[in-house]
């Protein structure tokens, strides 16, 4: 194998490990999601059985504050979720019809003898332009993704805190 089949083959096979992994984020997504729709439940409870009546309370206090925490949480969350699919990128290797005229312009211009090594040098520049999109885009959509759960954790954290609290709101 020559040097440049070697970068070829290294540079497509990134590409295509990249793309997976674009595919794996993509699917992992719906963790977030669903614990974003059972927050969203669970924020609806909590204001069922909060008394507002209550409101100038200390314990109310505290459970109002966890609601909005929860609240600005989730649509923190939500944000990252849509970032997600937001910063994919869709960057693919050249087009057959591209190839065969790139190839037909090496050989009009520096002869037969050039052309696989140049369309292999293209090839090598397409895979390694279209890996590096792709890892920028997976990194930045993986932190989203990471960030969605976090917050996602933070919401739920709050919730429970201020359904922990009702009782006491009760009791007051």
């Amino acid at each position: 194998m020559t040097p440049g089949e070697l970068r070829l083959e290294h540079f497509r096979t990134v590409y295509l490990s990249e793309r997976s992994r674009r595919e794996s984020i993509r699917s992992s997504i719906g963790t977030p999601v669903a614990a974003i729709s059972f927050s969203v439940f669970a924020l609806g409870n909590l204001a069922t059985q909060f008394d507002p009546d209550r409101m100038g309370e200390p314990v109310s206090l505290v459970i109002a504050a966890f609601a909005v925490t929860s609240i600005a949480a989730l649509l923190l969350a939500v944000y990252h979720v849509f970032m997600v699919e937001w910063l994919f990128v869709h960057h693919e290797p050249p087009r057959l019809r591209n190839l065969v005229e790139a190839e037909r312009r090496i050989r009009e211009e520096k002869g037969e003898a050039a052309v696989v090594s140049d369309l292999t040098d293209l090839l090598t520049a397409s895979y390694s332009i279209a890996f590096e999109q792709y890892l920028w885009g997976n990194t930045a959509s993986a932190r989203s993704r990471t960030w969605a759960l976090r917050l996602v954790l933070v919401s739920l954290l709050c919730l429970a805190f201020g359904f922990l609290l009702l009782p006491i709101q009760g009791m007051a």
